[in-house]
């Protein structure tokens, strides 16, 4: 229920926005700077999803979690839906995670919260078997009852 109620609140605000502007400076002009801003915020996020991508897998070859890569790719992945959605509420909250510093602050959030609700010493442990040259795995499964 608290998604389809935020759903409508982010839908009238919208609508409220792109009237009191239309108001302002003319239907046409307020159009014209709704389909800029998608034209603009889909390039912006084909861009920023490549570097995402890129940093990735650099961090995957350094054999490191791409832990803060993620989190950006996530952003850039809602940044994304925000801004190919019409209204200027979301152009706005789509160009702010595009922008490094704001991913960073996710990424801070993020691992703040995950960190409150985990007690984990070691989730995995990686080593190569050099006589086998194969890969091994071990995972310890964190039950959160615990």
């Amino acid at each position: 229920m608290g998604f389809l109620w935020w759903f409508a609140v982010v839908a009238l605000a919208e609508m409220a926005t792109f009237f009191w502007i239309s108001s302002e400076i003319g239907l046409g002009p307020a159009i014209l700077i709704a389909l800029t801003t998608a034209l603009v915020g889909a390039l912006m996020v084909k861009r920023a999803g490549v570097a995402v991508w890129r940093s990735i897998r650099a961090r995957v070859r350094e054999q490191k979690v791409p832990g803060r890569e993620l989190v950006a790719g996530a952003a850039v992945l809602v940044a994304g839906a925000f801004l190919i959605s019409p209204g200027f509420i979301t152009d706005v909250l789509g160009f702010a995670l595009l922008v490094p510093a704001v991913q960073d602050r996710l990424y801070r959030i993020v691992t703040q919260r995950l960190a409150g609700r985990f007690e984990t010493l070691r989730a995995a442990s990686q080593s190569y078997a050099q006589d086998q040259g194969a890969w091994t795995v071990e995972v310890v499964d964190v039950d959160e009852n615990d």
